[in-house]
């Protein structure tokens, strides 16, 4: 876990929302010393006992942010939440991904909306 982080910038495109976020997270020196501690790690042949290195980043609509420590799915511990700015950019520039986003995934947004909780 060396060199660690001091800070992380995300900047991303919402499909569902045509909208740009970005954030920049100052990461607390805790979070280092919270994700040394030993957790179990299921391999397929036992359970070992491993610090949680991973640093996991939610992206939801909304413009929030979820951050995670784990060292597999499953064992997650969710450390913090922030909330996004918008900026402005022209959501143009996803033309073609959009069109195959709302192909895929626009009759779910047209019947419930577009999910900002439970995340």
């Amino acid at each position: 876990m060396e060199p660690f982080p001091n800070f992380v910038a995300i900047q991303w495109f919402s499909f569902a929302e045509q909208v740009f976020y970005q954030r920049l997270i100052e990461i607390p020196p805790e979070w280092k010393e919270k994700m040394r501690a030993l957790a179990p790690m299921v391999t397929h042949v036992d359970v070992r006992m491993r610090p949680r290195y991973i640093l996991a980043f939610g992206l939801a609509p909304g413009g929030e942010i979820v951050v995670w420590m784990k060292n597999q799915i499953g064992n997650e511990v969710e450390l913090a939440r922030f909330q996004a700015n918008k900026i402005e950019r022209s959501p143009a520039i996803y033309r073609n991904s959009t069109k195959e986003y709302l192909e895929e995934n626009g009759a779910y947004l047209e019947k419930h909306g577009i999910p900002l909780t439970g995340w």
